[in-house]
């Protein structure tokens, strides 16, 4: 195990580990959507991509660019950051490269993969969120630095990824009232704390064994790294589902079947709603959290799907 000096990294290493280690087996109707990983013979299309750093607070924030080949300056823009528990992830994994492939190609639109800081050995929030803004702050500038370039600008993350894509999309309403097009948020985590899991939820997870999961000692290490304290420290900005969430734009949210994290993006729809807020739920069918890590699957490609969609609708 990795030594640091940081004691919430710390206890995110040994509460994972310690998961990992946990015996018990999935339903076995569910293994391939469980799969770890992996594209599986599934080719993403050949876009344009080039990497660039854009200026923000900390330092330069390293994104990758995905163009469709012949692409003029007249696109829409995606601000896509991958997940990872604040943590973890790249965006080399299938959920940031892969998904940046498809939808820059299904969307004819550009998409800007934000390699934000990761909450590692003693960072916190608020650095990811921050060098999350300034990814955007970049792409408007990119997309024409204007309330009308700003309007083709979309911004979306998956699972932490998503709870970025919210937080910041909160922060740039209160500071310039320039709003993205839309949000996409895939299974989000918007809570400190996780929302109780309905009955019908619950008999779902039970089919899974507990290192599939996000349990009580996991969702709260991965929390309190992020925040760099108790989850009660939490602010609106960190977690969304704190904040008031009037003024947001139209978004889509897509929720896994098996996935603890429902109940958080679930409930996060409903507030949205009784905020006036447009939004479109829907649920990826007999799938755990992550399938976009998972491109071969055919719930993938429907979310794929969808967000190009919901992109091109604008």
């Amino acid at each position: 195990m990795t030594v640091t000096a940081d004691p919430y990294y710390r206890r995110l290493l040994t509460v994972a580990a310690a998961q990992q280690d946990q015996d018990g087996d999935d339903d076995p109707e569910l293994a391939v959507g469980l799969a770890p990983h992996r594209t599986d013979g599934f080719v993403p299309p050949d876009v344009t991509v080039h990497d660039e750093d854009l200026p923000g607070p900390h330092g330069p924030v390293p994104v990758r660019v995905y163009r469709p080949h012949h692409a003029d300056d007249d696109r829409p823009v995606l601000v896509w950051c991958h997940g990872g528990a604040f943590a973890y992830g790249d965006i080399d994994m299938p959920e940031a490269d892969v998904t940046a492939r498809v939808v820059a190609e299904r969307a004819d639109a550009v998409v800007v993969s934000v390699d934000y800081r990761r909450a590692v050995d003693g960072v916190h929030y608020p650095v990811p969120l921050d060098d999350v803004v300034a990814a955007y702050e970049g792409a408007v500038r990119l997309a024409g630095d204007s309330a009308a370039a700003s309007r083709r600008v979309h911004l979306g993350g998956a699972s932490a990824g998503a709870a970025l894509a919210a937080g910041a999309c909160l922060r740039i309403r209160d500071m310039s009232g320039h709003l993205p097009a839309s949000l996409l948020l895939l299974y989000p985590c918007m809570h400190p704390v996780l929302p109780p899991a309905s009955p019908e939820l619950d008999a779902k997870l039970a089919r899974l064994r507990p290192r599939t999961r996000f349990g009580a000692d996991m969702f709260a290490a991965v929390i309190e790294n992020y925040l760099g304290g108790p989850d009660a420290t939490a602010s609106g900005y960190a977690m969304p589902a704190m904040a008031d969430l009037r003024g947001l734009p139209r978004t889509l949210m897509v929720n896994c079947e098996y996935d603890d994290l429902r109940a958080s993006g679930e409930e996060f729809a409903t507030s949205l709603l009784h905020a006036g807020v447009e939004v479109c739920l829907r649920m990826a069918s007999g799938v755990t959290h992550g399938h976009l890590n998972r491109p071969h699957l055919a719930e993938a490609q429907r979310t794929l799907t969808d967000m190009a969609r919901w992109i091109e609708e604008d």
